[in-house]
């Protein structure tokens, strides 16, 4: 028996990277999932799985992920996980562009969050709400002019500390992770724009800099930050709340 046996668990930015890994291995543990993603990955199936094609920004679509959860009769857990990069100078960013980010990162979140812990309150058990932030809202982004991005994601681990002292009484925990260099297609993208800024080849750029920075020197893989999740969101978690867990290969120790 997994250690999130019929729990029922709703997943955002399903489709790929920490997320799909993070759908995968609940599956595994035994919980019940709706996966949520504007692009439905067709090749993940199972028979606790529903996937709901929509979009974090829009309230009509996290209700219809909420009302998944309802046919399942509970929601115990709830991982928002959807987000957007962006590397822009601050000097040349506007509140166009500072509002695509914020939008999705840390509105969308909220808004993801507030759904589930109303869905949570009327169950009367209690739940987890669990977010994906970064470590570049804990210090920035040196190597990376990413200010709106590490901006929403320093709000999003506020919002998680704010949370877990207000819903205390409904015996919801609420918790952030922050990754660090994780081997996903965001961070792919990311790390593209800036080598090719300097002229370097992607790989090679990557190499030196996990060489320098990272004291593991190495990548995380999505699947060791579905392993912390899934800790968070089983009951041996129970009294952890208000944290941000960094999952960054040292990065930060140095």
């Amino acid at each position: 028996m997994g250690v999130l046996q019929d729990k029922v668990a709703i997943v955002t930015g399903a489709g790929n990277g920490i997320g799909k890994a993070t759908v995968e291995r609940f599956l595994h543990e035994g919980a019940k999932v709706i996966a949520f993603d504007r692009s439905i990955d067709q090749a993940l199936r199972h028979d606790n799985l529903i996937w709901v094609e929509g979009d974090v920004t829009r309230a009509e679509d996290i209700e219809e992920a909420m009302s998944r959860a309802k046919a399942f009769g509970r929601l115990d857990v709830c991982v928002a996980n959807a987000g957007v990069g962006k590397i822009e100078e601050f000097v040349n960013g506007s509140r166009e562009s500072w509002m695509q980010v914020i939008d999705v990162n840390l509105i969308g979140v909220m808004m993801t969050l507030q759904a589930a812990a109303r869905l949570m309150i009327q169950g009367g058990r209690g739940g987890r709400l669990l977010a994906t932030a970064s470590i570049a809202g804990l210090r920035g982004e040196a190597h990376a002019p990413s200010t709106a991005y590490a901006t929403s994601k320093a709000a999003v681990m506020a919002l998680m500390r704010a949370l877990a002292m207000e819903l205390a009484e409904h015996k919801i925990t609420a918790n952030a992770v922050a990754p660090g260099q994780i081997d996903t297609i965001l961070n792919f993208a990311d790390l593209e724009v800036m080598s090719a800024r300097f002229g370097r080849d992607a790989n090679e750029f990557r190499s030196e800099f996990l060489k320098t920075s990272v004291p593991l020197g190495r990548m995380g893989a999505p699947s060791e930050v579905a392993g912390l999740y899934t800790y968070l969101a089983s009951d041996e978690a129970s009294f952890v709340t208000g944290s941000t867990f960094r999952i960054d290969g040292g990065e930060l120790a140095i």
